[in-house]
């Protein structure tokens, strides 16, 4: 399913590297991704299971928004990205 989540990102135009060949998106959110399996101590397929409670879990005010903010918030973002993704797979 990772490798998925990776493709879909690069799909919707998301890049591995910035124009100076420094780690760009793709690896904050799977970076993101693998913060928050470490810290539910699930896998990656039980964080789609519980996506929509861990997006409220870690936004702003949520019970581990701290967690949320950081890696320049690519926690919250990589979870809501990873969302869609989930949704979207859903549907096909």
């Amino acid at each position: 399913m990772k490798n998925e989540y990776k493709l879909w990102l690069e799909k919707h135009g998301y890049a591995y590297f910035t124009a100076n060949a420094r780690p760009s998106t793709i690896y904050d959110y799977m970076r993101g991704l693998k913060r928050v399996c470490r810290e539910e101590k699930l896998s990656v397929e039980g964080v789609a299971k519980r996506i929509d409670s861990l997006v409220s879990t870690y936004q702003r005010y949520g019970k581990k928004s701290n967690i949320g903010r950081t890696i320049s918030r690519s926690v919250r973002s990589s979870l809501v990205q990873f969302g869609k993704f989930v949704k979207e797979r859903e549907v096909a």
